[in-house]
């Protein structure tokens, strides 16, 4: 009998440790436009959708719209938008005012666009309940909206 448990505890073991590494690597801390301190391990257990952007950039700028109303339909059913920027504070939460954006925008660094391996954007990581990296997309048009809102469904549901 102990030759069938302990190849049963050990194969399990290696499944959590695999699994909190899949968190922990994903997870950052970073500073809010608010002042608040943010992880990414904050929101364990609800969806996370990513978005590298900048305010200079086109594309960045026409996803936003619907990035709000995505955030404003699924917020409620466990799912977080947040937006990473790494332009000047001001910058930003003024350009968060002009244009109503209701999701959590944080103030990015180098080591974050790293480990997302953001070359281009927008660039944004979808990440599931158990703190999966999910999809990544990288660019933006309005075509994608179904297929976001599509993903976001089937990761709430899981």
């Amino acid at each position: 009998m102990n030759k069938i448990i302990k190849p049963i505890l050990l194969s399990l073991l290696l499944v959590f440790c695999a699994r909190k590494s899949e968190i922990s690597n994903l997870d950052f801390t970073l500073k809010s436009i608010d002042g608040e301190t943010v992880s990414l391990s904050d929101f364990k257990g609800k969806v996370v959708l990513l978005d590298f952007w900048a305010t200079w950039c086109p594309p960045c700028r026409r996803s936003i719209p619907h990035l709000i109303s995505l955030y404003e339909k699924y917020k409620d059913r466990g799912v977080i938008i947040i937006g990473i920027s790494s332009e000047e504070e001001g910058t930003i939460r003024n350009f968060r005012d002009e244009n109503g954006i209701t999701y959590p925008l944080l103030l990015g660094t180098s080591e974050v666009f790293q480990k997302y391996k953001v070359s281009a954007i927008p660039h944004t990581v979808f990440i599931d309940k158990k703190g999966k990296e999910r999809k990544t997309q990288i660019g933006f048009a309005d075509e994608l909206i179904p297929e976001f809102e599509a993903l976001i469904e089937k990761l709430v549901n899981e």
